[in-house]
């Protein structure tokens, strides 16, 4: 194959990764968006339905507090899970990128690199979706930002329980 046809090549194959680090990009925009939604409105339900319970002294009431700790702050973490994921795939794409700007620069007439930059653009696996993975309790409990995970949302059900205790007995 000569120059042109790899140089040609090697265009294509970047062009095919911006798409791919746009897609990476938007799908982090989202995960966040999504993320910041379901917290704010997990906290807000949390607020409301607790208020209500201390209203009764609804131990029933308070253990749908619980609940709803449960269920938003799962949710929560899926999300800052994904985001995780996206962040890792969008620094291999920025590496792939950086691989071609060197190709351009320093790398440049370096027939070894050249080989070397295809085979990393050949092999890389397009698509955000297909490229996520199957999250795992390790990636969930690992979530992000650590304040939230480790402090608000345990403060959270913490409240709730003991509201549970105290309207139950």
């Amino acid at each position: 194959m000569d120059d042109l046809d790899t140089d040609q090549q090697l265009e294509r194959l970047v062009e095919l990764i911006r798409v791919d680090y746009d897609a990476t990009l938007r799908a982090m925009q989202g995960f966040i968006q999504t993320a910041g939604q379901v917290r704010a409105a997990g906290i807000a339900a949390w607020g409301v339905v607790l208020g209500l319970a201390i209203r009764d002294a609804s131990w029933e009431l308070a253990a749908l507090t619980a609940a709803l700790v449960l269920i938003f702050g799962y949710a929560d973490a899926f999300h800052a899970a994904l985001y995780r994921r996206s962040f890792s795939r969008a620094v291999s794409l920025e590496t792939l990128l950086d691989a071609y700007v060197d190709h351009l620069g320093i790398d440049a007439g370096d027939e070894e690199a050249e080989v070397r930059l295809l085979a990393k653009l050949e092999t890389h696996r397009f698509g955000m979706n297909r490229n996520l993975g199957k999250l795992t309790p390790q990636n969930l409990v690992n979530a992000a930002p650590r304040v939230v995970f480790r402090g608000i949302y345990p403060a959270l059900l913490l409240t709730s329980c003991a509201l549970v205790v105290v309207y139950a007995t």
